[in-house]
């Protein structure tokens, strides 16, 4: 049997210090595999992170099923004139994917009663933009100011029911996208894609069922317990 790395959770929040102590006896390995010590987590390779009764209930870990939901996106624009007739703003690739020619858009200021109607005319890459990035023009009667600024929210309805998780489930880290899938008694982070989204689910598109059950809360303080055992707990980008 494998020793087996034992990582001691001293605080519960998301910055919570970690302890690693690496049991080299054959014994002292077969005990900790039978439990994790009191408010402690136990990470192992090609299986995952494990909890202790007691940690799981001091972090309010929640576990849920992937389920079936339609999303109706919205999503929020700023836009900025650039002539008399044309608005800009900069979105997304995946925002992108949902906005097509054509879309009305209700371009709105902050000055009273001060709302234009308009159509997206085109979706390109910006020229010398980050990677990713995008620019939708709008165009409109004209009645713009170059320069002025605008909001728009468009509304993206459903096409039908897809694989949602709740949107505290999903752990972003300059790896990818990953969920925390159940495997018995461990939780293993796993790759996953991601399409819509609103408020409170986002659609996965490849990774998982549904029916798959995955960890709701608190994923970063798994992903916390790996970096300690993986990366020496060194720091890293990552987020929610």
């Amino acid at each position: 049997m494998k020793p087996s790395i034992v990582v001691i959770l001293l605080s519960m929040g998301a910055t919570a210090l970690l302890g690693t102590s690496c049991q080299k006896s054959d014994a002292a390995a077969a005990q900790t595999e039978e439990a994790a010590p009191e408010n402690a987590a136990r990470f192992k390779t090609g299986e995952g992170v494990s909890l202790s009764p007691e940690m799981k209930k001091a972090i309010g870990l929640e576990v849920v099923e992937a389920g079936e939901e339609k999303i109706n996106v919205s999503i929020h624009l700023n836009f900025t004139a650039i002539s008399a007739t044309q608005a800009r703003s900069t979105i997304s690739s995946e925002q992108a994917a949902l906005i097509k020619r054509g879309t009305e858009i209700l371009l709105v200021s902050d000055a009273p009663d001060s709302k234009v109607k308009g159509r997206v005319s085109c979706v390109e890459k910006i020229l010398f933009g980050m990677p990713g990035d995008l620019e939708v023009i709008v165009s409109t009667e004209p009645t713009l100011h170059p320069g002025s600024s605008w909001k728009a929210d468009v509304e993206i309805p459903s096409s039908g029911a897809v694989t949602v998780i709740p949107v505290s489930a999903l752990l972003k880290t300059g790896e990818g996208h990953f969920v925390y899938t159940v495997n018995g008694p461990f939780y293993v982070r796993s790759p996953v894609k991601t399409g819509s989204r609103n408020d409170v689910f986002v659609e996965i598109t490849d990774g998982l069922y549904s029916g798959d059950q995955v960890v709701a809360t608190p994923v970063m303080s798994l992903w916390l317990a790996e970096l300690q055992v993986l990366r020496g707990g060194k720091s890293c980008t990552c987020g929610q």
